[in-house]
C-alpha cells in the first residue's frame, strides 16, 4: 500500500537516536535512521538485496548498514554492497523533516506544503502519541464531536445535565472544515475554577477546525461567557494529526500548547504543564477504549441514526476522500 502524498509525524525526535525505528505508515513498513552527523533518513524497511529488514541494522557514520549481508545504505536510498563493489542498489526513500520535536515523513515526488501551526503567544506543554484501534474516519469522528465529552471525559467538555442547550455551528470553508460549540461546562474544581478564570455562568468553549494535508485537527478549549466576549484566564491550543498505520489502527500524535493572561505564566507552566499532559494522557487513553468498543468499524455513515453533533462527520468524510486520498470531487 503507497504512503498517501502528505507529511506524517512518526516518531519522537528524542525515541530517534543511534538506533533505527521501524514504522508502519498506511500499512507500508518503513525504517527511520539517525546519521552520526544528525541527519534523519527514511526508507521503505525491506533490503533489495536479500530483502531483510534494514530496522534490524545498525547505524555506521552517514549510512544504514543492513545486517544481514553487511550492505550499506544512505539518506537517500543508495546501496552498496562490501562484497561486491561494483554492484549498487537503491532503497526507496522519503523527505524527512524535524519540526515540533518530531521527525515528519513525506513520498519524495509529493509537493505537499508542510503543515502550518499558528502558536503566536502560545507556550509549549509537550507532546503525546496513543494508538487507537480503529480506522482513520472513525478516529476523527471521535475527536471532531464533541457529545461524547458529556460521560465519557473528566476534565474537559460540556455537562451532561445541560447538553441539550449546546450550540452547534458547522461550516466547511476551502480545506478546512469547522465546528464550534458552546454550552454548560462539566463541573471544575474550585482549584482550576481558580486557575482557568472560569467564573460562575462561564461555559465550555471548543473550536475544531480540521484540515486534510495531512488530516489534523486544531482546537481552541476555553471558558468564556456564553457570547464569548469575556473569557477565562487560560486558552489551550491542541494540534491533533492523525496517521494511519493500517486500515483498521490510526496513531494519534499530539502537539499541546497554551496561552495565559496569568503574571509569570512562562514560569508557571513548568509546574501545570506536566499536569495538563497527564490528563490528556488520561483522557485520550478513554477515547483508545471507547474506540476498541465500537461494534461495527465500517466507515460508512449510512443508516446511523445522526444528530445535530454529527453533521462534522459528513465535512471530514469529504475532506479525507478529496485532499487526503485524491478521490475525483
Amino acid at each position: 500500500m503507497a504512503a498517501p502524498d502528505h507529511w506524517h509525524p512518526l516518531v519522537s525526535s528524542r525515541e530517534l537516536r543511534r538506533k533505527p525505528v521501524a514504522v508502519r505508515l498506511h500499512g507500508r513498513a518503513l525504517v527511520l535512521f539517525r546519521t552520526a552527523s544528525g541527519a534523519v533518513g527514511a526508507l521503505d524497511d525491506i533490503c533489495p538485496h536479500r530483502r531483510s529488514k534494514l530496522s534490524t541494522g545498525t547505524v555506521v557514520g552517514e549510512r544504514l548498514r543492513c545486517q544481514y549481508h553487511a550492505w550499506t545504505f544512505d539518506a537517500c536510498g543508495t546501496g552498496e554492497s562490501p562484497g561486491t563493489p561494483k554492484m549498487t542498489a537503491c532503497a526507496a526513500s522519503y523527505d524527512t523533516r524535524e519540526a515540533f520535536n518530531y521527525v515528519w515523513v513525506k513520498p519524495r515526488a509529493a509537493p505537499a506544503a508542510f503543515p502550518a501551526f499558528d502558536l503566536d503567544g502560545y507556550t509549549r506543554i509537550g507532546e503525546l502519541r496513543h494508538r487507537l484501534p480503529a480506522p482513520l474516519e472513525l478516529v476523527v469522528d471521535n475527536f471532531t464531536e464533541i457529545e461524547h465529552t458529556t460521560i465519557n471525559h473528566k476534565t474537559f467538555g460540556h455537562d451532561l445535565g445541560g447538553i441539550a442547550s449546546v450550540t452547534v455551528r458547522t461550516e466547511a470553508t476551502g480545506d478546512v472544515a469547522s465546528v464550534y460549540t458552546s454550552g454548560p461546562t462539566k463541573r471544575i474544581n474550585w482549584l482550576k475554577r481558580v486557575f482557568l478564570g472560569a467564573r460562575s455562568g462561564f461555559h465550555f468553549h471548543s473550536h475544531a477546525h480540521t484540515y486534510f494535508s495531512p488530516v489534523y485537527t486544531r482546537f481552541d478549549h476555553f471558558w468564556a461567557t456564553p457570547d464569548g466576549a469575556r473569557e477565562g484566564l487560560v486558552r489551550w491550543r491542541l494540534y491533533l494529526f492523525y496517521v494511519p498505520v493500517d486500515a483498521g489502527t490510526t496513531d494519534v500524535i499530539s502537539f499541546m500548547y497554551a496561552k495565559s493572561r496569568w503574571p509569570g505564566a512562562a514560569l508557571g507552566w513548568t509546574f501545570i504543564g506536566p499536569i495538563y499532559m497527564r490528563e490528556t494522557d488520561i483522557e485520550i487513553g478513554r477515547d483508545t477504549a471507547l474506540l476498541g468498543g465500537i461494534a461495527d468499524k465500517s466507515t460508512s455513515l449510512e443508516g446511523m441514526k445522526l444528530s445535530r453533533f454529527d453533521k462534522i462527520l459528513g465535512l471530514t468524510r469529504e475532506g479525507i476522500d478529496r485532499v487526503y486520498r485524491g478521490a475525483p470531487g
